[in-house]
């Protein structure tokens, strides 16, 4: 899981990565978030105010109003991982419009990506062979 949600004139972005909420230059561990809620501001406010509980406290981040769509969409992200125990699976990612599919792979494109990692030394020709016959179920 990953979302990135913008942050907009002195409004710092918020991160949710794999395993940690990003905010205010602080490293939130998922473990250690009890509560998140976005609670409302002022009408009219251009920023609103996601409450993240830790440790029994309350610790207020602004978000860039614009951005709340994006914002509950990765809390959704958010509670689905809690729910599952950390993990979620790739089709129940949401982005805004439905499922996200992982693109089909090409093995002839991944055998071109490959030979260069093998012409670059970078893997050797074991490994190139090996995953050759993989990619072209041999």
């Amino acid at each position: 899981m990953y979302h990135e949600i913008e942050g907009q004139l002195s409004i710092e972005p918020i991160i949710f990565d794999d395993d940690e909420l990003i905010a205010r230059g602080h490293h939130y561990p998922y473990e250690e978030i009890e509560s998140l809620e976005i609670t409302s501001s002022q009408l009219f406010s251009p920023y609103g105010i996601l409450t993240l509980r830790t440790g029994g406290k309350d610790i207020p981040i602004p978000f860039a109003r614009s951005r709340k769509a994006k914002l509950e969409l990765a809390m959704r992200d958010f509670k689905k991982l809690r729910e599952s125990g950390g993990q979620i699976p790739a089709d129940s990612l949401q982005d805004g419009r439905g499922p996200v599919r992982p693109a089909p792979m090409d093995p002839y494109e991944e055998l071109k990506k490959l030979k260069e990692l093998l012409d670059l030394d970078i893997v050797t020709k074991e490994e190139f062979e090996a995953k050759k016959k993989q990619l072209l179920d041999l």
